[in-house]
């Protein structure tokens, strides 16, 4: 007959063999699971080499891409900000750092459209960039009186040095120098804003154009289009010119008030 003090020995030996086991089972799981973790994060190493290899090869002209877990990705934030101008998100285009990435993506994507040939989506896009950039002066930051939608119909028909002008100096990296050397010889074309323009789509030599000194607004391809387009431009003319003078006494009188400060 196996004694008390035996039975107890016996089964202390039984307990500590069975934890024994039960440590060496988790010392392989958690071997496993580690060796696991290391091959992902391999994994994870390599795929993050390739993308950095990938973005190193294809530029993004400045363009910091929006990642995920974004409040809004690059489609929402573009689409808000568009209808921002109409007053509906007036937080997207009074937030300087959305706007700066959403004019940096319209950047990336302009000039992509000028390095593969597709110069007409580039100067929509450039009017687009200039229709942020005007708003946002105009009524963000109020440094200038009115808005130059003349930059806007330039950008609509602009002549290829114009185009990749706009692009290049705007844009952190040095993609479109090629292509400004290309086309630097190409002068640069400006719009008669006279409706009965007789030049193609208003299209005229920039450097030959006239503009009202009333409003410094309107340009025109010669005088005999200033005086044609007078009747149309009269009341545009006095609401602008208005505007500047109104702007000017604020702007003297906000520099007056902090040098006397």
């Amino acid at each position: 007959m196996v004694s008390r003090k035996k039975a107890k020995g016996k089964a202390r030996k039984a307990v500590k063999a069975m934890k024994e086991e039960e440590k060496d089972a988790h010392d392989n799981s958690s071997a496993a699971a580690a060796q696991q973790r290391g091959q992902e994060g391999a994994l994870e190493a390599q795929l993050q080499m390739q993308r950095l290899i990938i973005d190193s090869l294809v530029c993004k002209h400045g363009f910091d891409p929006f990642q995920e877990g974004d409040d809004r990705n690059k489609i929402d934030a573009i689409l808000e900000a568009m209808k921002a101008v109409e007053d509906k998100y007036p937080e997207v285009i009074r937030d300087s750092s959305k706007m700066k990435r959403i004019l940096s993506y319209f950047l990336s994507e302009g000039t992509d459209f000028i390095l593969n040939g597709n110069e007409n989506a580039a100067r929509t896009i450039a009017a687009v960039i200039i229709m942020f950039e005007e708003f946002i002066a105009f009524s963000v930051q109020k440094t200038q009186a009115v808005l130059h939608l003349q930059k806007l119909m330039e950008l609509l028909i602009a002549d290829d040095h114009t185009l990749v002008s706009f692009f290049r100096k705007r844009i952190t990296c040095s993609c479109l120098d090629k292509k400004h050397k290309e086309v630097k010889s190409i002068k640069k074309m400006g719009y008669c804003n006279n409706k009965k323009c007789p030049s193609p789509r208003g299209k005229v030599e920039r450097s030959k154009m006239v503009y009202c000194t009333r409003c410094s607004v309107a340009y025109y391809c010669s005088r005999d289009c200033q005086e044609a387009a007078w009747s149309d431009h009269r009341e545009v003319c006095k609401e602008k010119a208005e505007r500047n003078a109104k702007f000017e006494q604020e702007m003297r009188s906000r520099d007056q008030n902090q040098n006397s400060m």
